[in-house]
């Protein structure tokens, strides 16, 4: 008897997020998808938004995508497969000037869920990557 079909192919986005201790609070529009992880008590201390940048990225089963940034960060990604209906990805995020990955992980994630990744002191903030990847139909 046949099985489901594995996800062959996501596609995903990755968005580069300025945030910084001074600001107004105020989450701009083109930031409203984050408002929620923004708003977590793990960002309490930031009061200013900013998207940096944002990338599409196309992966398939062995075929990884990179991500390249103007601030120097490189994220690499991987489709690993699924796994109870999750996405199973690799996220590899490297920092200009420096040799070690600041990130180097596997995850499993619903399909279109959110990863927050990063928080490395970038201009006058943190840094950090939103990556959000959603099956493509075959």
């Amino acid at each position: 008897m046949a099985h489901a079909a594995e996800v062959q192919a996501v596609a995903c986005k990755v968005t580069a997020v300025l945030v910084q201790k001074d600001g107004d609070g105020t989450i701009p529009a083109d930031l409203k998808f984050l408002e929620e992880q923004l708003r977590d008590d793990s960002f309490a201390a930031f009061k200013g938004f900013r998207l940096l940048e944002t990338k599409p990225l196309r992966l398939a089963l062995d075929k990884p995508g990179l991500a390249a940034f103007k601030s120097g960060f490189q994220l690499k990604l991987s489709l690993l497969g699924e796994a109870n209906s999750k996405l199973k990805l690799h996220a590899n995020l490297l920092a200009p000037g420096r040799d070690a990955a600041l990130v180097d992980t596997d995850y499993a994630i619903d399909d279109n869920g959110l990863l927050l990744v990063g928080g490395v002191r970038h201009l006058e903030g943190k840094i950090f990557f939103a990556i959000q990847c959603g099956k493509q139909p075959s």
